[in-house]
């Protein structure tokens, strides 16, 4: 079973959140489920990898990427780091969280209580937002050579409301890269925040972000849940 903190200081978050749209909520769940969700992060989850091309989403296994053959391994790196020389695309770890009501694997845990009306209302109280009725939610993985290019959170058709960040990886140092890095409207870069192990990040779907360029030295993955607070039900 995993649990938020009961500690925590909602009428506070609130007014921090306030100030500019975006918050990162230190402490967010009991020490023991955190410790408990990046165990399972580390060790049972099986990421696929998410990159993009074209404008064309894909996802492969470990396994469908190995058969390929040098020459198309050579010639899909090269056009994603054209597209990400260009600000564009992205490759690092995923799986999906899908809703599975009868399941009770961990993850599964974890979008069952992010979907809870206690948390729902939370939520809405901080942001301001009445009109969020769930969330989405995918662990993530980032290993050397994983990045995010600058973009924005907005897809209407999924009433896309607030995103967040959940980190369970300890002691990142920022010196690795995989910083949330946030910008101005005209892309001039404004601050990036790194992974705290145990923290919620929540910020409009409006600001500009991406996750900066994991470096070959980094020595952990950056682990997280992330998912967004939306207006329309999940499918």
């Amino acid at each position: 079973m995993v649990v938020i903190n009961p500690l925590l200081d909602f009428c506070n978050l609130q007014t921090q959140f306030a100030q500019d749209q975006r918050i990162c909520i230190e402490n967010f769940w009991q020490h023991e489920s955190a410790q408990n969700i990046t165990h399972h992060l580390a060790e049972r989850v099986q990421f696929n990898y998410a990159f993009s091309t074209d404008g064309v989403y894909h996802e492969k296994t470990q396994q469908e990427l190995m058969s390929l053959s040098p020459d198309q391994r050579s010639m899909m790196q090269k056009k994603l780091m054209q597209l990400a020389s260009e600000g564009v695309g992205f490759w690092y770890g995923r799986k999906m969280i899908r809703p599975q009501p009868e399941d009770n694997d961990l993850l599964q845990q974890v979008h069952r209580l992010l979907n809870s009306e206690q948390v729902l209302q939370h939520i809405r109280d901080i942001s301001g937002y009445d009109d969020i009725i769930c969330a989405s939610a995918q662990a993530t993985r980032y290993l050397p050579g994983s990045y995010l290019t600058r973009h924005r959170d907005v897809v209407a058709a999924e009433g896309r409301r607030l995103a967040y960040v959940m980190s369970f990886t300890e002691s990142w140092h920022p010196d690795w890269g995989g910083l949330l890095q946030f910008y101005e409207d005209n892309g001039t870069p404004r601050d990036a925040w790194a992974p705290r192990f145990n923290s919620m990040v929540l910020f409009d779907v409006r600001h500009v972000h991406a996750v900066t360029y994991v470096a070959p030295y980094a020595l952990k993955p950056r682990l997280s849940i992330t998912g967004w607070f939306r207006t329309v039900p999940l499918i």
